[in-house]
């Protein structure tokens, strides 16, 4: 089973033979003829689904609904002319009760793949999210263009941005909530809102996207919902007499274009905390990792430094280890800008770092690491310890590990980190504050 479903719904017939399709379709459904009683727990279900023949039994059973509200999201079934009335008394979609079993189908399997309670779920105070706001018609007919500009700044006060099918994806970046696309696009409609959604989510953006039929076509319309269309809009929306129901479908979709987005925003955070370094900013051990070990599948020319700070116990025992962190965040702010673009620079651990150098040989590699050694040599670090201010120097020893291309060496990124590693100790061993090469291939 695809889940499980409670109906709700007074007419029998009508209850009986929904509940036939949706069976057809997988579900398990519940089947009842009014609210259920407070004490029924709804969160057992994956969706509960309103029948309402008109407005007052419509909002009767949400209004009933939202004081025992649960996690399931809540579909309204009813005629088009009510999809208003449904999403202002809280319903989270809304049904065409004349759909096609076609259209049911991709509509349930859209909706319920959001995980349950994610428009809940997603915080309004996120501080680095900015809401986005534009809307985006895209459509190579400059009349229709115009008649939804018109409608769409009529039903919300939005103005609509207008690109051609032809225009590069790029137009598409930051702050969008809902990309409308034009079925007069014609047969390469689907295929356009399929690249769309894998160059967004390629991109990491997130936005709604819906699918702005000509004339209706309920096979377009499952198919489009499939392939990751938020909605799919009918025919005649456009109508000014239709401006309530519109607008109406409109928030629908613009909150769900900024929840994706917020989402998408949220991913993109999660992924730089993953591989980012608290206390420097810099790249962490797991970043760097991952970033030599693809420099080493490549089999192309690239070093590694691997750099320590000298005696840093030192700094710690002697002026806290609130010294220590502001001379590591000193050293990586240097590291950074001597390296610049570049390479790439890490914090492996503790007071150790890593430079990846990709396309560059021995002599590249041991100049970088000679410039850094002497910038990190004439460095002053002012902080303030137990026994007040001070001024901290500290220098550092380098190891390097060059890959030979030619002979196709080193394959590993882990025997690269190795190498340079033994280099470093070498350098360590040899009175600090040097740079050291290792030609050895060291096998971890």
């Amino acid at each position: 089973m695809l889940g499980r479903l409670l109906l709700v719904d007074r007419d029998m017939a009508s209850r009986f033979a929904l509940k036939h399709r949706l069976t057809a379709a997988h579900y398990e459904v519940q089947a009842i003829a009014a609210m259920p009683d407070p004490g029924c727990d709804a969160g057992e279900f994956d969706a509960i689904l309103l029948m309402g023949c008109d407005r007052a039994e419509l909002t009767g059973m949400l209004d009933q609904l939202r004081h025992r509200r649960s996690a399931a999201p809540v579909i309204a079934i009813c005629d088009e002319s009510l999809t208003d009335v449904a999403l202002a008394a809280g319903a989270d979609y809304a049904l065409d009760a004349r759909c096609t079993d076609m259209v049911l189908r991709a509509r349930l399997r859209s909706w319920l793949s959001v995980p349950v309670g994610v428009w809940s779920q997603m915080s309004a105070c996120d501080e680095a999210f900015e809401q986005p706001h534009r809307i985006v018609l895209v459509s190579g007919d400059a009349a229709r263009a115009a008649e939804w500009s018109v409608a769409v700044l009529q039903a919300t006060g939005l103005r609509v941005e207008v690109f051609s099918p032809a225009d590069d994806f790029s137009g598409l970046t930051d702050g969008l909530a809902l990309i409308m696309i034009d079925a007069a696009v014609g047969s390469a409609a689907l295929q356009y809102l399929a690249d769309l959604r894998a160059w967004l989510s390629a991109h990491c953006q997130g936005a709604a996207l819906a699918i702005l039929q000509r004339q209706p076509d309920p096979d377009q319309e499952a198919v489009a919902l499939d392939i990751g269309a938020t909605d799919v809009l009918s025919p005649g929306l456009s109508a000014p007499d239709r401006a309530g129901i519109l607008a109406a479908r409109l928030g629908w979709l613009t909150a769900r274009g900024i929840e994706a987005a917020r989402r998408q925003s949220r991913d993109r955070l999660a992924r730089q905390l993953a591989t980012a370094d608290a206390l420097t900013g810099l790249m962490n051990r797991r970043g760097i990792a991952a970033e030599i070990a693809a420099a080493a599948e490549a089999h192309d020319r690239y070093a590694l430094l691997m750099i320590d700070i000298d005696r840093f116990k030192d700094i710690n025992d002697g002026w806290g280890h609130l010294a220590g962190d502001a001379v590591i965040r000193n050293v990586a702010r240097t590291l950074a800008r001597v390296v610049g673009p570049c390479g790439r620079v890490a914090r492996y651990g503790g007071e150790e770092f890593t430079v990846l150098l990709n396309g560059a040989d021995e002599t590249d590699a041991i100049s970088l690491a000679e410039l850094i050694r002497g910038e990190i040599a004439a460095l002053v670090t002012r902080t303030t310890g137990p026994r007040g201010a001070v001024n901290l120097r500290v220098s550092v020893s380098v190891g390097v590990a060059v890959s030979d291309a030619a002979t196709r060496a080193w394959r590993s990124g882990q025997d690269m980190i190795c190498t340079a590693d033994s280099a470093l100790l070498a350098a360590k061993s040899a009175g600090r504050n040097l740079v050291m090469i290792s030609r050895q291939l060291c096998v971890a």
